[in-house]
């Protein structure tokens, strides 16, 4: 399992809502896991995304998205909550 925990910041509120819509929807994930990244990015809750080991391209295309866009995340095989 890999997870690509998000941290909220309030940084990330000055994102434009529709730029990160448009670079999301250029991944080839699922739109829950779109949807669970967009609000990671927003909100406290929930704090990433979690893939199979399976997924790993997809891992590397999120993580790509996210410095493009300038959110912070860490990538982490167990989740700590």
């Amino acid at each position: 399992m890999i997870y690509i925990e998000i941290p909220f910041s309030s940084e990330n509120k000055r994102i434009d809502k529709d730029y990160v819509k448009q670079e999301l929807q250029t991944l080839t994930i699922t739109e829950d896991e779109k949807h669970n990244v967009f609000e990671a990015i927003y909100n406290l809750r929930p704090r990433g995304v979690n893939f199979n080991d399976k997924d790993s391209e997809k891992v590397s295309w999120l993580q790509k998205a996210l410095e493009r866009l300038g959110v912070g995340y860490r990538r982490v095989v167990e989740v700590a909550y």
